[in-house]
């Protein structure tokens, strides 16, 4: 019986992939031999170059860590990639395109953690995706990995409720850790052969789409569930927003109430006081009452303190049509 640890060659970038490479580092049934993330990129108001959340975290550990730009025509860092002799390529989150000529190199497997029940919304935004629809449930699942993107046979799935009060960052921390623990227990079952892979069915694919400012702009034309499905969905980053008089207000939390009033405009201010709060008619006869807002530049408030500070300068906030569903 082989008793050496499994030698995993991990790739990921976000905070989203720490939990996993934080348990496979702990675990004596696995080593980690290098951790692959993509290269330093400007952030912030100066663009300095910054690590990825996992390229801080590995060299914390003191783990070889790797960032190429691409795979793609690079024979150089495919070699440097075999010699590494990986039992395991896992995967989470990584943001590149691995050939074929990368995924043959482990002696097991190229694995895939992804946060959703595939085939359903395959792709960079399953989280935000899966609040958007109006989901009562995602999940997570450990596949392998193929050419396709996220196209790959199924190793396991573990389901997971979303909360009427779940934003995108409360629910991507569960989906994180539990993500974790069923990959660590799918690599170890896949190894001594106590798991079968199992194709998808794509004709039941759906995908999704990188998240971008446009993405989170509210719709005051649509129902009050699915203005705050996008609040929800866009809650912390990038922020659901509105213009009021050309400024730009992001909105994080929100609560759908009962309309009182009837047959009045989408996006017609009905209320905006320390009593009522600020509510805003929506499409079919909805209110939504906006609970935590922060204008350009300034923290984010809860609704009173945004009040005393300030108020809507619109009666009626316009909207433009976009991909909000």
């Amino acid at each position: 019986m082989n008793t050496e640890p499994l030698r995993i060659v991990f790739m990921g970038c976000p905070d989203f992939a720490i939990p996993s490479l934080k348990i496979l580092s702990e675990d004596p049934e696995f080593k980690i031999v290098a951790v692959y993330c993509m290269p330093d990129r400007p952030k912030g108001r100066g663009k300095k170059p910054s690590p990825t959340p996992v390229k801080t975290f590995a060299t914390e550990h003191d783990y070889v860590v790797q960032t190429p730009a691409t795979f793609r025509n690079s024979p150089a860092e495919i070699e440097a990639l075999k010699a590494f002799s990986p039992d395991y390529i896992v995967v989470v989150a990584y943001g590149l395109i691995l050939p074929q000529a990368i995924l043959d190199i482990p002696r097991i497997a190229a694995i895939n953690l992804h946060a959703s029940i595939l085939p359903e919304f395959r792709g960079p935004s399953p989280i935000h995706q899966a609040i958007l629809a109006g989901k009562s449930k995602t999940g997570n699942t450990v596949m392998l990995m193929s050419k396709g993107m996220d196209e790959g046979d199924i190793l396991s799935v573990a389901e997971m409720p979303i909360n009427d009060s779940d934003d995108f960052a409360a629910l991507h921390d569960r989906l994180s850790t539990s993500g974790a623990i069923l990959l660590a227990q799918t690599l170890k079952d896949y190894a001594t052969g106590n798991i079968q892979a199992t194709p998808q069915q794509h004709d039941k694919a759906t995908y999704t789409s990188k998240i971008t400012p446009q993405t989170a702009r509210i719709n005051w034309n649509m129902p009050a569930t699915v203005v705050n499905n996008l609040i929800r969905a866009m809650s912390p980053f990038p922020g659901a927003w509105f213009e009021d008089d050309n400024e730009r207000i992001k909105v994080f939390k929100a609560l759908t109430v009962v309309d009182p009033h009837q047959d009045l405009p989408p996006g017609s201010v009905l209320s905006q006081d320390l009593n009522e709060g600020i509510c805003v008619e929506c499409g079919q006869s909805t209110v939504i009452k906006l609970l935590e807002l922060q204008r350009a530049g300034k923290s984010r408030l809860v609704c009173a303190d945004f009040l005393r500070g300030c108020k809507l300068k619109s009666a009626h906030l316009t909207s433009e049509t976009n991909h909000n569903v």
